[in-house]
């Protein structure tokens, strides 16, 4: 496919690297533009003139040499909101950013606070943990069978075409600790192979999306299940499908993004749902 121009959130620190190393990968991946966006926060700007010009020819200078068509800005603003409009006016097809600091209640990003990004940007935010030594092979993509999770799914497999797609439901069985039984195990296991052939033979999903996919059921909590098939799959990128409401954005099956993006080693690619 044809994609548009990716943008990079950048706070020009030590931790850039690893996002802009895999934003200018993508970019020369796809033939496409990448447009470098730092934001000054207005409030703590003396005199954003004077600062915008010197921060420009700081990237401008210290870009590693690449052969992709880079524009840098550099913006006054709201943190947050500046990127999502940013990407928004440059019809970008993805965010990357990486990872700032992580705590209990002022997670962020480079570039801004994690709920406020995720929960408002139009397009995908891939957020960047590991030093890319090459594209993506694998991908994993946890589904709880909604149109959230669906929608996780096909932008994964549009944005990377090329890698094998593994997707995996995690679920429990109910009343495991009263009721004990081979029979109700069987029975709770053949609902959700159900629900999962469903969810794969919806019309939203293509015939090229389906013989990519490799769909698995795995008992247990979401975060057991995602670090045993990121094990098992050797997957390079984690894929969760998030809600736009409430004061913090949610992830597949109900996790806290937040909480996941802590402690998931790799990149994660954060697909916002869509109504």
């Amino acid at each position: 496919m044809s994609h548009k121009a990716i943008l990079l959130a950048t706070d020009l620190s030590a931790r850039c690297d690893r996002p802009l190393d895999r934003a200018l990968m993508l970019a020369k991946e796809w033939s496409t533009k990448l447009i470098l966006l730092h934001v000054l926060d207005a409030g703590r700007a003396k005199d954003p003139a004077t600062n915008i010009r010197e921060i420009e020819t700081q990237i401008a200078d210290e870009l590693p040499k690449h052969k992709v068509d880079v524009e840098i800005l550099v913006k006054t603003g709201d943190v947050s909101a500046t990127i999502v409009e940013t990407a928004k006016s440059k019809k970008c097809d993805l965010i990357v950013t990486g990872v700032a600091r992580y705590n209990s209640v002022g997670d962020v990003l480079l570039g801004g606070p994690v709920d406020q990004l995720i929960r408002n940007a139009s397009v995908p935010v891939l957020v960047v943990k590991r030093r890319p030594q090459n594209a993506y092979k694998n991908i994993l993509i946890a589904t709880d069978f909604s149109d959230c999770s669906l929608q996780a799914l096909n932008a994964a497999a549009e944005l990377f075409p090329d890698p094998k797609l593994h997707l995996v439901h995690a679920y429990h069985e109910p009343y495991s600790a009263w009721l004990s039984s081979d029979q109700v195990a069987q029975d709770v296991k053949s609902e959700e192979q159900t629900a999962l052939t469903s969810f794969l033979a919806k019309r939203a999903i293509s015939e090229a999306v389906f013989n990519r996919v490799n769909g698995s059921l795995e008992k247990g909590d979401l975060g057991a299940v995602l670090l045993r098939k990121i094990a098992a799959t050797k997957s390079d990128l984690v894929v969760l499908g998030t809600h736009g409401r409430g004061a913090l954005s949610r992830a597949t099956l109900g996790s806290n993004a937040q909480h996941v993006l802590g402690w998931v080693g790799e990149d994660v690619l954060m697909v916002r749902e869509r109504k």
